[in-house]
């Protein structure tokens, strides 16, 4: 509909560990605990999807820049206060995000890599 919307892009960080850590399944399971917490936090307008592997994305309708910039911090702030849970034992999960703009006159996977860029440059700079 050539309208703006936000891309936020997550990447779980040190994922390997909790798959080598805990065993495969359990590491199906926090992402399905991610993807559980991104699809309850974001507007029915919002679409969450799995990038692969370790990576997620969130449209934002109608979100510029900045908008999409605050939610992608604030569901990683939800994310790393809401540990996945099983059995008793708490594995903590961070997420690294990056967020930009788009509009429809956008390629769908030049859009992608500017987020993955985006994201690529915060997670280095906690670094």
């Amino acid at each position: 509909y050539r309208e703006y919307a936000g891309l936020a892009y997550f990447d779980i960080d040190d994922f390997k560990t909790v798959n080598d850590t805990y065993g495969h399944a359990v590491g199906d399971t926090a992402l399905r605990h991610l993807a559980d917490l991104l699809n309850q936090h974001v507007r029915e307008s919002d679409i969450v999807g799995r990038l692969g592997g370790d990576e997620f994305g969130v449209i934002l309708a109608h979100a510029d820049e900045g908008m999409a910039a605050t939610k992608a911090n604030a569901l990683a702030k939800l994310v790393a206060d809401n540990p996945l849970i099983l059995n008793g034992v708490k594995i903590p999960l961070s997420i690294s995000v990056g967020a930009i703009a788009f509009t429809g006159e956008d390629e769908p996977q030049e859009a992608l890599n500017r987020a993955d860029q985006a994201m690529y440059r915060m997670k280095h700079q906690a670094d």
